[in-house]
């Protein structure tokens, strides 16, 4: 009789709980670009008029379910942007991570699927937002802040749909690298390494006016303009690669993405999309079963730790501990 053989399931998946606070900081950074995106920007040019399309919001098919085309005329745009931003609060401040995962995706959806103009990170936060439901559904905790983890235990199938969930999660985000630095090497501008120059003296893409002074010599000079156009495909590709290297090496790359987005949003004023990406860059690149040494909540974990361990006389135990379960290990 033919049996079949069911692999098993790794000893990681098994373990694996979501339950820390590098979640809880990536879902705050998502929402807090999000929550910009909508805050920020005045309906009319959020649904600014598009040659060859329909007037914005959008709402046919599936994008009848956005928050800009629920209700139909009842509300304004205006009213619209505002409580869709609404929603986004509980989001950044960690409240509730189980009930509010959906409204979180929910949200995403309405930018991304309503706007007339949305951005790469407009999108990147939909995917995102729809792939941690999992780890939101068994979130108990009253704030994604809390290193202590939830009340109960992971089940056996709930941590391995977990894990799973996360390597998909940092596949997307290899992928998002990958592509976006191999797609630029077949533009002639980006090859020959004169890109940058012309991107940001673009009058709608470029950097900031009062850049220009810092700036502008540097994209005159060959050898300066170069370095920085090639520069920018080598980050993109060590970034989609170092997500399958040992957290070590994450954790450096992981500052190398942070100096990317935020070199992007300080000289571009894309601020909305580098937040995206930076919750994007925690989750990959974060080892996600360990909390983070967060300056306040980290300090409350230690001293909680510390008065236990002393009530049963090991104070060196306890240091060990606390460097154990504080940071994120290399």
């Amino acid at each position: 009789m033919l049996r079949l053989r069911i692999p098993a399931v790794p000893e990681a998946a098994e373990r694996f709980d979501p339950r820390t606070n590098v979640y809880g900081l990536m879902r705050t950074l998502i929402a807090v670009g999000m929550f910009a995106t909508l805050f920020l920007t005045p309906a009319a040019a959020l649904f600014h008029p598009v040659i060859g399309m329909k007037d914005a919001p959008y709402c046919d098919g599936l994008s009848a379910i956005s928050g800009f085309c629920v209700g139909g005329d009842a509300l304004s745009p205006e009213v619209r942007r505002y409580l869709l931003a609404a929603v986004l609060i509980p989001v950044m401040i960690g409240w509730r991570p189980r009930w509010w995962v959906i409204p979180h995706w929910w949200v995403a959806f309405s930018i991304a699927s309503s706007l007339s103009l949305p951005d790469g990170g407009d999108t990147v936060a939909l995917i995102l937002t729809l792939s941690i439901v999992p780890f939101g559904m068994v979130d108990d905790r009253k704030w994604h802040w809390s290193t202590e983890g939830g009340a109960k235990q992971l089940g056996g199938s709930a941590a391995a749909f977990c894990y799973v969930t996360h390597w998909a999660i940092r596949i997307q985000v290899a992928g998002i690298y990958f592509q976006s630095s191999v797609a630029k090497f077949g533009v002639a501008e980006w090859a020959d390494g004169t890109a940058l120059a012309y991107w940001l003296n673009d009058p709608f893409f470029g950097f900031l006016p009062f850049w220009e002074p810092v700036m502008q010599p540097l994209l005159e000079n060959a050898y300066t303009v170069t370095a920085l156009t090639w520069g920018v495909l080598v980050m993109e590709l060590a970034l989609a690669f170092s997500l399958f290297w040992k957290a070590e090496v994450r954790r450096k790359t992981l500052w190398l993405g942070i100096a990317l987005h935020a070199g992007i949003a300080l000289f571009m004023g894309l601020f909305s999309f580098a937040f995206i990406m930076f919750g994007a860059l925690v989750i990959a690149y974060q080892v996600p079963t360990t909390n983070l040494a967060l300056p306040r909540f980290a300090a409350r974990r230690v001293r909680r730790v510390r008065r236990a361990r002393r009530a049963a006389g090991e104070d060196d135990a306890c240091d060990a501990s606390v460097r154990d379960t504080a940071l994120v290990p290399g």
